[in-house]
């Protein structure tokens, strides 16, 4: 199952999140078709953003089975305003994991990770993919998700789209771009350990003793590649492990395997409660 649209080529905006979160958290129908005038009112977006911001705040894992997630509700109760780039890695994290919730943004970051690019790049790289699987997609739109894609990721204290801040995409011409694999936000310790967490409940089902380095770095889905992280940055990260775990996890290199052991996983709800407390 691919996904390339949903969003009624609106990108996300910062102030979008606030408002959605306040109003769901008050009424779990106010996305709702039954609704539209109440929610008009209440978001002061037109009927066409109100729907993207519903597809927005589903792929961004901030509504789930019709309510809130958990990262929602800490959202709403620590940052509302999503000033802190911790929260912003998170849903960042929740929209590349999957190729279900953004087939654009899972393969351009685990799959295309294109250091300069242009559009017609992306649209390349995404038709050829499309071929290969057999899956026909509307030109018109693959072209609209890229640019939708482009603006939510790209540099740009104007707009303040949703992941302008974390410097992602740099502009370096009218048409071209950069993947700033050393210029990004900082991501803390304690985000990159719930993300790999994350990963390993939905690679392994948390069945799992060890993980090896080239599996986060290269594997179909790249923990090195969703966080643009170099791999000094990578390492940097990975040595943190075992004081960060209380020697629950920690990275080993033996005869030449490069692998993270793992003793006993930690509880993602309180590793969340720690991020935002």
């Amino acid at each position: 199952m691919v996904k390339f649209s949903g969003h009624d080529k609106f990108e996300c905006k910062i102030d979008w999140i606030t408002k959605g979160l306040q109003a769901y958290s008050c009424n779990n129908t106010i996305f709702s078709t039954s609704n539209l005038e109440l929610s008009i009112e209440q978001l002061g977006l037109g009927i066409n953003m109100i729907k993207s911001l519903h597809h927005w705040m589903k792929v961004l894992g901030l509504i789930e089975n019709n309510n809130l997630s958990l990262l929602a509700q800490k959202i709403l109760e620590n940052d509302i305003y999503l000033e802190s780039s911790d929260t912003l890695w998170l849903m960042h994290w929740n929209l590349v994991k999957s190729i279900k919730r953004s087939s654009l943004a899972y393969l351009f970051f685990n799959k295309f990770y294109l250091y300069k690019f242009t559009k017609d790049d992306i649209i390349r790289e995404v038709n050829l993919w499309l071929h290969e699987q057999g899956i026909k997609v509307s030109p018109v739109t693959i072209s609209s998700d890229v640019d939708v894609f482009i603006k939510l990721y790209k540099n740009n204290e104007k707009d303040m789209n949703l992941f302008s801040d974390l410097n992602i995409l740099n502009s370096i011409s009218a048409s071209g771009y950069t993947l700033n694999i050393n210029a990004t936000k900082d991501i803390s310790d304690k985000v990159f350990l719930y993300i790999l967490l994350d990963f390993i409940e939905l690679r392994y089902q948390n069945v799992v003793t060890s993980i090896s380095i080239d599996e986060i770095e290269k594997g179909i889905l790249s923990i090195q590649k969703c966080l643009c992280l170099s791999e000094n940055k990578l390492y940097t990260k990975i040595y943190k492990l075992k004081e960060l775990t209380n020697n629950k996890m920690y990275y080993m290199e033996s005869s030449g395997m490069r692998q993270i052991y793992i003793n006993e996983l930690l509880d993602k709800s309180e590793l969340l409660n720690q991020i935002f407390n």
